[in-house]
């Protein structure tokens, strides 16, 4: 197949799909987040700190656990600092990896579907008109792709 023929039919393909390409990608990042349980119980656990960082900087309340105050050991500045090293942990050692993976697959998946997909029947059925410059007296363009969905919501 030819580059050009190649380019204009991933260009059709992902101007037409375009909404369920994002639904995919979605799906796909919903299902490698939920088996990384490992990574999930990290970002909870971080949230939770932080929300409890949150609440004990604003009611300025006292850290005591087993009557001994731990606000002298870590005062707001320091729990600040380790909550940033431990979300950078958290976001390089757990997220990236998970991240990077469904970013991998769900490209792999909508390029698969668009080079594959043969978009004659789009171009047939009517929702792809094709623009016409007045300056070029009735050439077509293969420059741009108008969609016209009238069944769209």
């Amino acid at each position: 197949m030819a580059p050009d023929k190649f380019r204009t039919r991933l260009s059709l393909n992902f101007a037409f799909f375009l909404s369920n390409y994002a639904l995919v990608t979605a799906g796909v990042f919903l299902v490698v987040a939920l088996t990384h349980p490992g990574m999930l119980l990290h970002v909870g656990g971080l949230l939770c700190f932080w929300y409890l960082h949150f609440l004990a900087s604003t009611n300025e309340s006292l850290l005591v656990i087993y009557s001994r105050d731990f606000g002298n050991i870590l005062p707001p500045s320091r729990r600040t600092l380790i909550l940033n090293i431990m979300s950078a942990w958290v976001i390089l050692f757990d997220c990236l990896v998970v991240f990077l993976s469904a970013v991998t697959i769900s490209t792999v998946i909508i390029l698969f579907h668009a080079s594959m997909r043969d978009p004659k029947h789009v171009e047939k059925s009517g929702a792809f008109h094709r623009r016409v410059d007045s300056d070029d007296e009735g050439t077509e363009t293969d420059d741009e792709v108008i969609v016209n969905r009238s069944d769209a919501l």
